[in-house]
């Protein structure tokens, strides 16, 4: 138990410094990622471009660190707003039950039935290209999972006896769900949305990638990669520094909800 705590906090802290890597990207960065220049184009790493530059003459350790920025403040906007809308609409049909239920979980089961990156392209295709349409779209099909999770661990928690004993001691269903269920929720759910990031990052990476993401000049990891295609065969660095941005950021975050699991699962 105290190497997969160990684990955690190291984990923790390496996306501490990614973090902080992207808040203070504008420091950090030797040029203004969106700045072209021509006749820099397709330079090879050096003391003035790090990670050398791409087709446009563009800095790629400053596109790096400013994909980095516009990624984690997406997935941290997505996550936060589909894990609160998410736990209240299962938290009420799972406390509730009969008719609050009835109406919320069809909901629930008919946005889960549709495949979530073909639903979230499809209502992005609808919405238009944008960084605020994207994270709508996302929002829209991410609520789901943890609806699902929290109507699930409430209906069980429904049954306790220290709830029953709360009902009939006479205390509000606010402060029931308040202070009884959410307390309850909130381990699993939080190692939810640390796996749920590293998913919102690869599906912002890839609605980027298709075109259906960010626009122009925006630095983005998934749009690094479509942009860098047309130099594959002889520029292959272009792909393979926003890959392994993308590739390394979901890990952390997938590997500390996992280490997180662990560690609620021993305790």
């Amino acid at each position: 138990m105290k190497k997969n705590r160990l684990f955690f906090w190291v984990l923790l802290a390496l996306l501490a410094l990614l973090a902080l890597a992207a808040c203070f990207a504008p420091v950090l960065s030797p040029h203004d990622p969106n700045e072209t220049s021509l006749s820099h184009a397709l330079l090879s790493p050096s003391a003035q471009y790090p990670l050398g530059t791409d087709q446009l003459g563009r800095c790629m350790l400053s596109r790096i660190l400013y994909g980095a920025r516009l990624s984690l403040f997406s997935a941290v906007t997505v996550t936060v707003f589909v894990f609160l809308f998410g736990t209240v609409v299962g938290v009420c049909a799972g406390y509730f039950g009969g008719i609050v239920d009835g109406l919320l979980h069809p909901a629930i089961t008919m946005v889960q039935s549709f495949p979530k990156l073909i639903l979230a392209m499809a209502i992005a295709a609808l919405l238009g290209i944008g960084i605020e349409n994207m994270i709508l779209a996302l929002c829209l099909v991410g609520w789901v999972e943890y609806a699902r999770l929290s109507r699930s661990f409430t209906q069980a928690l429904r049954q306790q006896t220290f709830l029953q004993a709360a009902r009939l001691c006479g205390e509000s269903h606010g402060r029931i769900i308040v202070c009884r269920i959410i307390p309850n929720l909130l381990p699993p759910l939080l190692v939810q949305a640390s796996l749920g990031i590293a998913g919102v990052i690869l599906e912002i990476a890839a609605l980027s990638y298709l075109g259906f993401g960010v626009e122009e000049p925006l630095a983005e990891w998934g749009a690094m990669i479509s942009q860098g295609r047309g130099e594959m065969q002889t520029h292959v660095m272009l792909i393979v520094y926003p890959a392994v941005a993308l590739f390394l950021t979901a890990a952390l975050f997938q590997l500390l909800g996992e280490a997180g699991r662990d560690i609620i699962e021993e305790s």
